[in-house]
């Protein structure tokens, strides 16, 4: 936290705030990318076999920053086809929002199940700073 993304618009609580863009990918082409994975976001909830990568490009989505007290949550979406496997990824806000507050989402990875190209369980610290922070993103 700290240098991400704010608005300087007050943001009323449900509304959109942007979507997440970048490369589509097939799951196996994004378990390829190890040691550049800072910006893959898998789409669906139980593995759809797809993932967005917004390394190479994006927008302002892949500059929001992880809190454990988020103040937005990404949604599936479908509005330009109906293929659940290729859901767009929207951002919505969980609450009022003032003015240049810091926007912020659960990046939901689980503690000790991230792992790295050997197999290793990889380790991040959280430093978000919020209150009920568990202390790791994995």
């Amino acid at each position: 936290m700290g240098w991400g993304v704010r608005s300087r618009n007050f943001i009323q609580s449900g509304s959109f705030v942007c979507e997440y863009t970048g490369e589509l990918l097939q799951e196996l082409e994004a378990e390829e990318r190890v040691g550049n994975d800072e910006y893959l976001f898998d789409i669906g909830k139980n593995g759809s076999g797809f993932t967005i990568d917004a390394a190479k490009f994006g927008n302002v989505g892949r500059f929001i920053n992880h809190s454990c007290s988020p103040n937005l949550y990404a949604q599936n979406v479908l509005y330009d086809h109906d293929d659940k496997r290729m859901s767009h990824i929207m951002f919505f806000a969980t609450k009022n929002i003032p003015p240049l507050r810091e926007l912020t989402y659960d990046y939901n990875y689980k503690v000790d199940r991230v792992r790295d190209g050997n197999g290793n369980i990889k380790r991040k610290d959280c430093y978000c700073g919020s209150r009920s922070c568990s202390g790791r993103l994995y």
